[in-house]
């Protein structure tokens, strides 16, 4: 089971750390969440590749950076739903 833990939870600003991670699952999520206009900053980090850490990085302008986040999850959710149906 993959765990989340806050690292930094600003409005403008997330840092979570995920152990064990999936890098696909992570890779779908950025590239949903770079589709928000107002994101200045995405993208993870692996800490160490025999720790199984990574550290997930977002930054947004205006827009609360965990409303980003949300939405970017809600809507691949969705399109996995989609895609098993």
């Amino acid at each position: 089971m993959i765990k989340m833990e806050k690292v930094v939870f600003e409005k403008n600003k997330i840092k979570l750390m995920f152990k064990p991670f999936d890098q696909g699952m992570l890779n779908a999520i950025n590239k949903k969440i770079w589709e928000d206009k107002s994101v200045k900053k995405s993208g993870f980090q692996v800490t160490h590749p025999e720790v199984g850490e990574a550290i997930f990085t977002l930054e947004t302008e205006k827009t609360d950076a965990k409303k980003v986040w949300n939405n970017a999850v809600a809507e691949l959710k969705k399109q996995f739903k989609e895609i098993s149906n």
